[in-house]
C-alpha cells in the first residue's frame, strides 16, 4: 500500500514517503492533523489534511508477486500440474491483500477540529 495525495497547484498525484497502516497511526507519527508535503513535479511545499491522503495498492509488490507466481508455476507445471495451478494464484492473493489494506486505510476518516 502506498499513500498518495494530489497537488493543489499542478493537480498531479504524488506519493508520501511515510508508511502507516491507518490514518490514526499517521496522525500519531506526524503529531498533527496536517502533513507537510512537497510536490515532485512543481516543487510546491504545502500542507495536506490527513483525510485528503488516500491509499492505493502498491503495484511494485503486485508485480513481484506476479513474477514469483509465474516462475514457480513454470517450474512446477511439468512435475505437479495441480500445485502449479495453485501457485499461479499467488499474484491474486497479493493483489487482494494490497487492495484490502488500501480500503482499510481509506474507509476511516479523522474528525476535523
Amino acid at each position: 500500500m502506498r499513500l498518495t495525495y494530489t497537488c493543489k497547484a499542478c493537480k498531479r498525484q504524488n506519493f508520501l514517503t511515510l508508511k502507516e497502516e491507518t490514518r490514526p497511526d499517521l496522525q500519531r507519527r506526524v503529531n498533527a492533523d496536517e502533513v507537510r508535503v512537497n510536490c515532485d513535479t512543481c516543487g510546491k511545499v504545502d500542507k495536506r489534511h490527513i483525510n485528503r491522503i488516500t491509499a492505493i495498492p502498491d503495484n511494485r509488490i503486485i508485480l513481484v508477486g506476479t513474477i514469483t507466481g509465474i516462475i514457480v508455476t513454470a517450474l512446477l507445471i511439468y512435475y505437479l500440474w495441480l500445485i502449479a495451478v495453485i501457485t499461479f494464484s499467488i499474484p491474486i492473493f497479493v493483489w487482494k491483500y494490497e487492495s484490502e489494506q488500501a480500503h482499510k486505510f481509506n474507509s476511516y476518516a479523522l474528525r476535523r477540529k
